[in-house]
Formats: C-alpha cells, structure tokens, sequence
C-alpha cells in the first residue's frame, strides 16, 4: 500500500510542522511584549496575530486528520491581549493531538482517505509560509530566527 511505503516521510513532515511550531512560539516568547504587538506591512500585521492564525488553522486543520473528523468550534475572536503563553501552551495540546491523530489513522487504514494526508500537507505548506514572515518580522526586530524558514532539509538532517 502506497500509504505505509510513505508514511515515515509523511509523519517526519509532521513532525517538523510541531517541532518548527514549539520553537515559533519559544522565539515569540523572548520578545518585549511591545514587539509582539508591533505593527508590519505584511502577514497578519504582527507577530501576535500571525502566530494566533496560524494556530486556528493548525486547530481546524488538523482535526481533519484523526480517523474520526471533526469540526472543532469556531475559532475564538483575536484578542491582543490573550497571553502568548496561553497560545503556546494550545500549541502543545493540538501538536500532540495531531501527532496521535496521524498515528491513530494510519493504523485504521484510513490516513489515505478523506482527504487526511492532504490536511497534513496542507498544515506544513500554510504553516510554513506564515512562519517564513514571523522570522521576517524578527530580523525586521533585529532578532535572529531561530531556524531557516522553509528548511526541511536541514532539520532533517540533524534529526
């Protein structure tokens, strides 16, 4: 079957989508709060906002991937004030929730089906692209990243 002769690369996708998402949130986390809030031409104006969309999507997203989809509750309105901790903290309860779900599926047969391996790539591709302008936003701090956008590859490497 297709599904088991791709699936180690498949989860190491998802694996870097969690990995680049927890060290997204611990950079976040450095910043001065006004830096959180400053505004950019781009993306979804900050860095706080950025990375609050980014998680809704990652919520949506990936409760489309566990062998029972589902449609979690709309997503809460943005508030600028909800502390990044909290985000964070969300971040760590989807990342495993999703990594059990790819787990979960697959051994049901069913990651190839409905549409579940295309949500995982689905959330790398969206993911990284709004992380490529978080490390923009930093280096327009002055900030270093804390990994190369986009840089599978060399994550993998060392992983």
């Amino acid at each position: 079957m297709a599904e088991d002769r791709y699936f180690p690369s498949i989860r190491r996708l998802a694996e870097y989508e969690v990995w680049c998402n927890a060290r997204t949130f611990e950079a976040a986390g450095a910043l001065d709060p006004p830096q959180l809030l400053q505004r950019f031409p781009f993306g979804f104006g900050t860095i706080h906002r950025t990375l609050f969309h980014n998680l809704m999507v990652f919520r949506w997203w990936s409760a489309c991937v566990g062998p029972e989809i589902f449609k979690p509750s709309p997503d809460p309105d943005y508030d600028p004030n909800s502390p990044l901790e909290n985000m964070a903290s969300l971040n760590d309860e989807l990342s495993l929730a999703f990594m059990e779900s790819i787990d979960r599926s697959r051994a049901a047969g069913l990651l190839n089906r409905d549409r579940r391996i295309e949500q995982v790539f689905h959330l790398v591709t969206h993911g990284t692209h709004h992380r490529t302008q978080f490390i923009t936003m930093l280096r327009l701090l002055g900030k270093d990243p804390p990994f190369e956008a986009g840089d599978f590859g060399g994550w993998s490497n060392v992983k």
